[in-house]
């Protein structure tokens, strides 16, 4: 494993080296290194090549304080010139002890062939801050299995444009609930040289007709729909309304509006 700790003057400090180098990458003035195969002061830049190097290696500080960084691995490091990257074609198998995690910061760009697809199986728990929002502008297709189904528990707000609609289809009878209204008014018509009207009124929820007892004949409302005397009839409509039948006789009328 490579070593890289700030150390004070004279500060000594152990790590496992792991391969057949060991090279000082940076440090302040030199270094005193010790193996277990020999003593060795070094300065930046330096290195030591041993086939037998691995094991325990002790760092002593001996200039001001500072980074000390040491690389270690395997055949003979080549560091690279300034300006230089230095390309890793392949590592080899890392292998982490229970509950090791491995921090990841940054990674480098991907560039996807086209047509080629990638696929995320899992994705890690994300903690969002107090008022912090995520916004989805798309979502993927998806394919339900036989008999599968999604329950939706709530939807955000919708708010329509103007002129849009919504309509909404029903296989069974949607039931609503009647409109109820606020105040009555109650009147009689009589029927005067053969007819009687009421007006429109678009405050009105329905309207309660009655022929009077007394009436000697049928009235008629509309263009045909008769009531005869002592029947009566619940219309909801805000229209107006007419009547037809003989002077003299009358139709009770009560208006509930809203």
């Amino acid at each position: 494993m490579n070593f890289h700790q700030i150390m004070q003057p004279r500060q000594r400090s152990q790590f496992q080296a792991v391969g057949e180098f060991l090279y000082i990458d940076a440090c302040p003035e030199s270094v005193s290194i010790t193996t277990e195969r020999g003593d060795y002061r070094l300065k930046q830049g330096a290195q030591i090549i041993d086939p037998q190097l691995a094991g325990r290696v002790t760092v002593e500080n001996m200039g001001e304080a500072g980074a000390v960084t040491i690389i270690c691995g395997y055949g003979r490091y080549v560091p690279p010139s300034d300006g230089q990257q230095v390309a890793v074609t392949q590592m080899p198998a890392v292998t982490l002890s229970p509950n090791q995690m491995m921090n990841i910061g940054k990674l480098p760009q991907v560039a996807l062939v086209d047509g080629q697809a990638v696929i995320i199986s899992q994705l890690p728990k994300v903690e969002l801050e107090d008022n912090q929002q995520v916004t989805v502008s798309q979502l993927p297709e998806v394919s339900l299995a036989a008999g599968q189904q999604v329950a939706v528990t709530e939807l955000p707000r919708v708010k329509l444009e103007s002129g849009q609609a919504v309509r909404v289809y029903a296989t069974t009878p949607m039931l609503t609930k009647p409109v109820g209204g606020e105040n009555i008014a109650t009147s009689e018509l009589a029927i005067t040289e053969g007819i009687a009207e009421l007006a429109s009124n678009t405050s009105r929820c329905h309207v309660l007709l009655k022929a009077s007892s007394t009436n000697a004949d049928a009235i008629t409302l509309g263009s045909g729909w008769t009531l005869a005397a002592g029947e009566q009839l619940k219309l909801e409509t805000t229209a107006a309304l007419s009547f037809a039948g003989t002077d003299g006789d009358a139709i009770q009328i009560i208006e509930v509006t809203r």
